[in-house]
This record gives C-alpha cells, structure tokens and sequence, in this order.
C-alpha cells in the first residue's frame, strides 16, 4: 500500500536513531533546512553522488545493502579530503515502495550513520524511477584538507585496501558495463565464497576515513579511485601538474580476484575498471615509513605502486620495466562505446 509522502518521512527517516544529535548540527531534519555551525577553525568539506537503478545497482537490489553503498560511497569522498564526517542529506525518488522495502533501507542508512557519527539532517522525497542522491558534510582543520594538487616530483604512490574487487562484483553481479565485457568471470568459475566476498566488495565499500585523518600531515595529495586507477591518478597528476609511473606489478590484489580472473583481467579491472573506493596517496619519500606505521596501526592494508614523475602522462610498467599502453583511462558515462 501507497503511503503519503510526509508520513514516509516521519515513519523512516525523521527518527532519532537516524536523525540523531551531534555537536555541530544545531538543527537537524524537520524543517526547510539544517543550521550547521562549523567547529573554530575548521572548513566545511562538501560532496554527493547520485545512485540510479541498473546503472549503479541491479534491480533486485538488497536495500538495506543498497542505503549502505549509497552512504559509504559518499564518505569516501570525505576521506580523500581527510576530513571528518558531520552529518548528510538524501534524495529519494521511489516507485510506489512498500513499508518493508523503506523499513530496509532505513535500516541500513542507520547502520552506516551511526558507525561513522553522520547522522541524517534533511532532504527530498518524489516519485520515479528509483534513484538515490546522498550529500555528505564534513570538517577539516583550516588548511589541512587533501587536495588532488598536492603532488610533487619524488612522491611515492600509495593505494590503499585491495583494487579491481569493484569491477569484478559487477561482473559478478550481473551489471553491465565497459569493464565487465572484458572479465570473463563466469559463474563457473566462482565458488560462492568468492560471489560473498564480491557482493560484501560491492555493497559495503569501507571510507578509509581514519588513515587518512591520522596520516593528514604525511599525505601531499589524495583522491579516492571510483572511475579507475588511471583516471583518477590522472587528475592528481593533471592537478598537480606532474606525471607518474605504476609498477602493475605491484598492485594490490585480493585472494578472490587472483582465484576467479586472469592475470590480464585483474590488471584491467584494477587500472580501469573503477567502484573501488580505495584512495590513491602520494607520500614524500621521508615520510614513507611513518605513514606505513599509521596504516598498520589504523589496520588498513597499503601498498606502494609507483612514483611520481616530471614526464607527462602515466606510464604502466611490468616487471621487466616494459611500458604497457593502456586505451581506456577511467569509467564515464558519457563516453562512447567502443571509445
């Protein structure tokens, strides 16, 4: 049964277990907007995406696994800024959903809220194809945010977590896209750990918020990998006016990618594949040490892949210090097919 729009609100989202209290949320959802005070000192770091079914989640999505991607992915961003979650705003466009499909999702958007201290101050409600719009706000000391213009010749390249697990879970998913026409995967080739690992991958993405905070003072620049490893060190490298060389062989892979794709398909997945929400770091040589003592201590895996250059572009080397030309860059959904 139908409800009316106000009711769906109060029932699902206007609640205190989503809508909590915070220091800095001065008025939270219930009104026309939120009143925000940001700490003394602090800059206000802002960033949203926008989900849209069979694009970025399969029809028969779990919800309460969908409100938890739909977040995650979000605070990530904040985490490539080194910033500190503060609260978000969602945009919901629903096609007549019934109360278990918006009790799910609630469920879920409360269970990442909570976890990260970002509770739910407001936003909008209509009818439509199903589509999520997730705004997050967040804080940053005065002068301290990570910036994708911070690189300097020298640099070392640093990714965290593991990369290319994105692009396989939407090829085990079922999701169609340029990368997945080149990841045979097939389902008989997966064991059902493998299809649980790349459905956790998929819909509960970690922000790797607390390396990123400890590590601030270490970190020149920062971006975290949703369209590809080429595409996004490429706007490090196109922001900070510089070039860069990744070791493919030294890119980090999970035992579920190395047990069910090809050498070639792992490394096409990782360098463009995309949905990893990994970051990519840059670290001045002196500083390497330290930051991998905070990454060990903060309990996030990080691996050095490369350096950053004075030459132009990115250059993929093998192990034998050959140059592996790479033609897709990054995922965007407005290039040409076959482009």
């Amino acid at each position: 049964m139908s409800q009316p729009e106000f009711e769906i609100i109060a029932r699902y989202f206007n609640q205190a277990s989503l809508g909590f209290s915070k220091a800095g949320v001065d008025l939270g959802i219930g009104d026309d907007c939120a009143l925000l005070t940001a700490p003394p000192g602090q800059q206000i770091t802002i960033s949203m995406d926008l989900l849209n079914q069979s694009v970025h989640f399969p029809v028969d999505a779990d919800p309460a696994l969908l409100a938890i991607r739909a977040l995650s992915v979000n605070l990530s961003d904040l985490a490539a800024m080194g910033s500190v979650p503060l609260c978000f705003t969602l945009g919901l466009s629903l096609n007549n959903p019934d109360s278990a499909w918006l009790q799910a999702f609630s469920s879920g958007l409360t269970k990442i809220a909570t976890r990260y201290n970002c509770p739910l101050v407001g936003g909008d409600l209509c009818k439509g194809p199903l589509s999520i719009a997730i705004q997050v706000q967040g804080t940053v000391p005065e002068g301290e945010a990570l910036t994708r213009a911070g690189a300097r010749i020298g640099d070392a390249i640093y990714v965290t977590g593991t990369l290319g697990d994105g692009a396989i879970a939407l090829a085990s998913l079922g999701i169609e896209s340029e990368s997945m026409q080149k990841i045979s995967l097939c389902a008989t080739g997966q064991t059902e750990q493998c299809r649980q690992y790349f459905k956790a991958a998929f819909y509960a993405p970690v922000p790797r918020l607390e390396i990123a905070q400890q590590a601030r003072h270490l970190i020149n620049s920062a971006i975290d990998i949703s369209d590809g490893l080429l595409g996004d060190l490429g706007h490090i490298i196109e922001c900070s006016g510089v070039g860069a060389e990744v070791h493919t062989y030294q890119l980090p892979y999970s035992d579920a990618a190395q047990c069910c794709t090809t050498e070639q398909e792992r490394q096409h997945a990782a360098l463009t594949g995309g949905d990893d929400y990994e970051l990519c770091l840059t670290i001045a040589p002196e500083n390497c040490a330290s930051f991998e003592r905070l990454a060990e201590l903060a309990d996030t895996r990080v691996t050095r892949i490369g350096a950053i250059t004075d030459s132009p572009g990115i250059l993929c080397l093998d192990q034998h210090s050959k140059n592996l030309i790479m033609q897709d860059q990054s995922y965007s959904h407005f290039k040409a097919k076959g482009a």
